[in-house]
């Protein structure tokens, strides 16, 4: 429980604790989720950048 300064409030924790192994497993997935973002943009300019890199994705089909 926690009472505000001015002592007008009291705040109730209802909320089960949160064990350190579920903070850990959902960290990974948004640590996973922002480094699969960071390497696609940094494919897509090189993408951008490089015409022979161009033109493989182009030959394998894949068009971003």
């Amino acid at each position: 429980m926690t009472v505000s300064r001015l002592k007008r409030f009291v705040f109730i924790d209802t909320k089960p604790n949160v064990s350190k192994k579920q903070v850990f497993i959902f960290g990974s997935i948004i640590a996973s989720g922002c480094l699969s973002g960071a390497f696609l943009i940094a494919l897509y300019i090189e993408y951008l950048h490089n015409p022979s890199f161009h033109s493989l994705v182009q030959s394998r089909g894949i068009f971003l």
